[in-house]
């Protein structure tokens, strides 16, 4: 398998070197799957400057830049970030190697960023200060990410921890901050036969397909054809919120809550879904959701960052993951859900945004599904009121 290939090569390299712990930065060019991956390894000490970074890709342009790193100082990691993002380059993590603390900010300067679950930690120090000290203080730290397109909740999450405490990101995680992005599929040169069939990028037809099957799965978990639709598509093992069990058992598991919770709407949020494939496809959204039970006369709403990782030559969910970000206080209706349609509905209205014109379509039928109508006077309430 062409990124099994990949993953794995650059996994074992980085188990080869020597811990980087006091080392200073160095690199190691792997080819993988037909494509070029420069590793950087070692602690970002003041004297690393971009430009040696410049040099040595300058001969030999890699696809991605990966990182077996402990961190180190700040503004030298900052430095190699833009040069990153000055270059349009793209960084991946894998879990065989760590990026840890102000190696973060050299990893977010790619154009595009993918990270596998746990490959990157963080701490305090990730925003102590570099060579220049305090000048500027956190500010300056705040803005590179921003800069970079990261949520400012991460700089928030890390001046929260204690001191000594450090934190593996999970993907839930770093897709919630920013961290990740949806990114081309490192793939070998097409064959002849390949490209008569398609003129597109297998990467934009494998990121396509996943984001329209997880779509599709939030779609039918919002009605009565949810159950069956998992019991053909999820694989014979799941990791599970972290751990592997059984189709069966998981598919129990969800046929309990369908049956505490007959009323849903699962509605990714537009503009938040992104995939990233290899030979799999991991796909990252903020999904809000309302449930209902009429017998209980209870109800709950609220948003979760989820991640589904997929197989797209089989079909099959191998993996399913969430966290809730917020969930509402006293719900009597699925307000949050009508304010995702008032929202889409205006976006489609003005600008005419396919994914927003979509979204408010869905979000009608669901909500009508539901027992939501919307009246004659464009307020919303039950469709029929007792």
């Amino acid at each position: 398998m062409r990124s099994s290939v990949f993953i794995s090569c650059l996994i074992l390299l980085a188990a080869l070197i020597p811990s980087p712990s006091h080392a200073v930065i160095r690199f190691a060019h792997v080819k993988a799957a037909n494509n070029d991956i420069l590793l950087v390894q070692g602690t970002f000490e003041p004297s690393d400057r971009p430009e040696k970074l410049e040099a040595e890709i300058e001969n030999s342009i890699p696809r991605f830049i990966a990182f077996n790193s402990p961190g180190g100082d700040t503004d030298a990691a900052i430095g190699y970030g833009r040069a990153i993002r000055r270059l349009k380059l793209s960084t991946l993590q894998v879990s065989g190697s760590k990026c840890e603390a102000a190696c973060l900010f050299a990893f977010a300067g790619g154009v595009q960023r993918f990270a596998e679950d746990a490959s990157v930690i963080v701490d305090r120090t990730l925003f102590s200060p570099g060579s220049s000290g305090q000048q500027t203080g956190t500010d300056r730290y705040k803005a590179y990410l921003a800069e970079m397109g990261l949520d400012p909740s991460l700089f928030t999450f890390v001046t929260g921890l204690a001191d000594g405490d450090r934190r593996v990101l999970s993907l839930i995680d770093m897709a919630g901050f920013g961290l990740v992005t949806g990114q081309p599929t490192p793939y070998a040169a097409p064959t002849a036969e390949e490209t008569a069939v398609s003129n597109e990028l297998p990467s934009t037809a494998l990121n396509d397909a996943a984001l329209q099957f997880f779509q599709e799965m939030q779609r039918t978990w919002s009605t009565n054809e949810g159950m069956f639709f998992l019991a053909n598509n999820y694989g014979d093992s799941i990791v599970y919120y972290g751990t592997q069990r059984s189709k069966a058992d998981v598919l129990n598991e969800k046929q309990q809550f369908a049956e505490r919770w007959p009323v849903r709407i699962y509605a990714v949020r537009s503009g938040t879904a992104n995939a990233a494939c290899f030979d799999i496809c991991t796909v990252f959204a903020v999904v809000d959701w309302y449930t209902y039970s009429p017998s209980r006369k209870k109800s709950a709403s609220g948003a979760v960052n989820a991640v589904m990782t997929w197989d797209p030559a089989t079909h099959k969910i191998l993996a399913e993951n969430g966290k809730i970000t917020t969930k509402d206080n006293s719900v009597a209706g699925p307000d949050r859900i009508i304010r995702r349609w008032l929202t889409d509905n205006a976006a489609c209205s003005l600008s005419y945004a396919e994914d927003a014109c979509n979204s408010q379509a869905l979000l009608l039928t669901e909500l009508t599904n539901s027992g939501w109508c919307r009246k004659p006077d464009a307020t919303w309430g039950p469709c029929n009121p007792q």
